[in-house]
């Protein structure tokens, strides 16, 4: 299912992420500009960081990647760092997270997952299974493999800019 993501709560989540912070945002105001609203006691040096992220936020909507796309992405990764993808969201917990979480693939998701955990599917068919299924998550949480902690450099946004077409 394809979301629109308008820029003021693509802003609030990327500082959450970054920040670690539920920030308020405000704006655009008339020049295209956002203001950035903290909790209580929050740091100096953290509301800089949130202000100068914000202070060159695009005012452009953004949609949800085609599930084509991001499992593109996937497959053309060093095969280390997906594996790491696949530890944190299959393997490294019980139950994995994959499937403690709602998302509108969830249902999805789960087929996913249970094909690739019970069916008796062939090696290639079980990772089939999970291309798709973490394809489906990152579009449910696009933000999940943007620079995550376990591999900073692992870059897999759920979401795009709107192209032109649309």
């Amino acid at each position: 299912m394809i979301t629109y993501y308008p820029p003021g709560p693509r802003l609030k989540a990327t500082l959450s992420q970054q920040l670690g912070l539920d920030c308020g945002v405000i704006g655009p105001d008339a020049a295209g500009k956002f203001t950035v609203t903290y909790p209580p006691g929050t740091p100096q040096n953290i509301q800089d960081q949130g202000n100068a992220v914000a202070s060159t936020w695009p005012n452009v909507v953004y949609r949800s990647r085609l599930l084509w796309d991001i499992a593109q992405q996937l497959q053309q990764m060093d095969p280390g760092k997906l594996n790491e993808i696949y530890g944190d969201l299959w393997v490294n917990t019980w139950p994995p997270k994959l499937v403690k979480t709602e998302g509108t693939n969830m249902a999805g998701i789960f087929a996913m997952y249970g094909t690739w955990q019970f069916a008796g599917t062939s090696p290639g068919d079980a990772d089939i299974c999970r291309l798709y299924g973490t394809a489906m998550y990152i579009q449910d949480f696009v933000l999940a493999y943007v620079n995550p902690p376990f591999d900073p450099s692992i870059n897999v946004p759920g979401w795009e800019p709107v192209p032109e077409s649309d």
